[in-house]
């Protein structure tokens, strides 16, 4: 039996949605506030035992139906340089008995999924509100939210993103995000597939792409800069141009034909953050972004979410307590969420060193081989 009955999740994204829908599936009656109204529509990957997670969630079949499957000889992850010449084949994802499919993912796509399967199970979410101010008395916490209603409930997740209120209210003294070096760029390129898949690099930067099956390809580009300036549209449209326009590779070639102004183009800054030592505090605890955002280089960010919200209902299933079910929840996920954090920082530390792509491949695969390892 379940050491909680009900329970809130501050943020509705694939965090918070994900562990509602894993502790509703355990008889947990789940709340979940989201104050943004949609999401950004850009595309992620989920492999390894993230796509197990996926499973035991019980969504995997639905979002494989939508998504973009890899199979073990997928070319993803290889990097080509500008004129489309392979370089190095990045290294493989280990492989197990059993093991599920990876699959690329329209964020919407797989956020829609989610949000139809958590009402399904009695889930209430509720968009354009969230948590104003939590009360933990001990043995439950009352939560005061921004439309002014309060609600009492044994615990409260804070899977808010890596801006986190939550995480500012639970810990002031908390790591605060910090910048990596790199602008992250994604844009959603209407029409059919383009070839090789891939990354390709050039003197102004590194970008990948692949197919989605709503007839768009999902295109991700990193730009170093060494301080982090806000784009507006049209600069962000910019960057991502002349970015292009340093390919002679055809299949970038091709993919500039298809931006046009007024494409919707995302510019964000690689940010970090990991909370060192624990995640929750008293009948409040962080997962996601919220305790352990991390830079988009080992593809990971995401999968990392579906992992804590399946451990979390693991452990809340299995305890007797909400402690015991957090403190054991932060030793299986501790330093599997330090491994990924660690090594995609790093990884984008020696791409803006220029270091040689056999050593960027190399230190994946150690840590693509740590988190095989079952969750």
């Amino acid at each position: 039996m379940a050491c909680a009955s009900t329970v809130l999740s501050v943020g509705g994204g694939i965090a918070g949605l994900s562990a509602a829908i894993a502790l509703a599936r355990i008889g947990v009656h789940c709340d979940v506030v989201e104050l943004a109204n949609a999401p950004l529509g850009a595309s992620l990957g989920i492999s390894g035992r993230a796509a197990e997670a996926l499973d035991e969630l019980g969504i995997y079949d639905q979002v494989y139906e939508s998504a973009t499957p890899w199979g073990r000889d997928t070319k993803v992850a290889s990097l080509h340089d500008s004129t489309g010449k392979l370089l190095v084949a990045m290294p493989e994802r280990p492989d197990w008995p059993g093991s599920k499919t990876a699959l690329g993912v329209y964020r919407p796509a797989l956020l829609s999924v989610m949000a139809d399967t958590a009402k399904s199970l009695g889930v209430d979410v509720r968009r354009g509100v969230t948590a104003q101010s939590l009360q933990d008395s001990g043995d439950a916490v009352e939560v005061t939210f921004t439309d002014g209603e309060t609600r009492r409930y044994d615990f409260v997740v804070g899977a808010d993103g890596i801006g986190s209120r939550t995480r500012a209210q639970l810990f002031p003294d908390a790591p605060q995000p910090i910048y990596a070096g790199q602008m992250s760029i994604r844009w959603m390129a209407p029409g059919p597939a383009v070839q090789p898949e891939g990354w390709y690099a050039s003197s102004v930067g590194r970008m990948g792409f692949y197919y989605l099956p709503q007839d768009l390809v999902y295109v991700a580009a990193v730009i170093s800069e060494a301080e982090w300036v806000r784009k507006t549209d049209e600069e962000a449209f910019a960057l991502l141009s002349g970015l292009l326009a340093s390919f002679t590779a055809p299949a970038i070639v091709e993919l500039r034909e298809r931006l046009k102004p007024g494409a919707e183009v995302i510019c964000r800054p690689f940010e970090w953050v990991f909370l060192p030592e624990t995640w929750f505090k008293g009948r409040t605890l962080l997962i996601g972004d919220a305790a352990h955002a991390t830079t988009a280089h080992m593809g990971m960010g995401g999968g990392m979410a579906l992992e804590d919200a399946v451990v979390l209902a693991q452990c809340v299933a299995a305890k007797s307590s909400v402690p015991e079910a957090f403190q054991a929840f932060m030793d299986r996920r501790l330093p599997r969420a330090r491994t990924v954090v660690e090594t995609s920082v790093a990884l984008s530390q020696m791409e803006q060193s220029n270091a040689p792509p056999e050593e960027n491949r190399k230190l994946m695969g150690a840590a693509f081989a740590t988190i095989a390892q079952p969750y």
